[in-house]
């Protein structure tokens, strides 16, 4: 094994892509779904219904277009991730006038606390791999290139 191709015991390989912040930005994003997907899918959920799912139990009555915003996701992405909650039976649609309100249900709240714990794993989980203080700057980081951007956040 030659010096470009050692590993140190535990890391992986850099790519030849890894100085590309998009690249860098979309494995990082993985690595940190991944961690959401396993706290979150012991309820069935992913990240993204359990975001949704805090909202709607914090806000009963909220309107897609204020997830939309809050959650920086499109209306039609909202729209799904609502059915879906539908389906396991966490939230309800209500209809008043032309709008929609968005309400927990009975077992969306119950599950609401272990969503919390789920949260706190999720937190604890990277911030011991990358350390709290760079977890705290690296996403300070990211919300203003985010907003830079123009996906607002």
């Amino acid at each position: 094994m030659n010096a470009e191709s050692e590993v140190v015991q535990g890391e992986k390989a850099e790519s030849r892509y890894s100085a590309c912040l998009l690249f860098s930005a979309n494995a990082l994003a993985r690595a940190i779904t991944a961690i959401g997907d396993e706290e979150f899918g012991r309820f069935g959920l992913c990240y993204s219904h359990a975001y949704l799912l805090c909202e709607v139990v914090e806000q009963p009555g909220i309107t897609p277009s204020q997830l939309s915003e809050t959650l920086s996701l499109s209306p039609s992405t909202i729209t799904r991730l609502v059915e879906k909650l539908e389906q396991k039976q966490l939230v309800r649609r209500e209809s008043e006038g032309k709008k929609t309100l968005i309400y927990p249900t009975n077992e969306g709240e119950a599950l609401q606390p272990a969503v919390a714990k789920a949260w706190d794993r999720v937190g604890e989980r990277y911030s011991k791999a990358i350390g709290e203080a760079d977890v705290c700057q690296l996403t300070q980081q990211i919300k203003k290139a985010t907003q830079v951007l123009g996906e607002g956040f």
